[in-house]
């Protein structure tokens, strides 16, 4: 399940909690933990963006390094 469809899964649940006729204290404490866990979701899916972004990049730069010795190890056979 995305990020996204467990974003709106909760908001639907904080939406029909009034009309399933759970007691207003368990009404609450479901609300409570449904809002912690949106932002949680919220909070992780901004982290999980950085992290691949910097792995994306990481890999670009050890391509380029790979190239960079490739080609200078080219230049060095072609001088013998």
């Amino acid at each position: 399940m995305s990020k996204g469809n467990i974003i709106i899964a909760l908001g639907v649940l904080i939406a029909l909690l009034p009309v399933l006729g759970f007691p207003p204290n368990w009404e609450y404490v479901f609300q409570v933990t449904a809002g912690f866990l949106i932002v949680l979701v919220s909070v992780w899916s901004g982290i999980d963006k950085k992290l691949t972004l910097k792995a994306k990049a990481y890999k670009r730069q050890a391509e380029k390094r790979l190239q960079a010795e490739i080609a200078k190890k080219d230049n060095v056979e072609e001088g013998n």
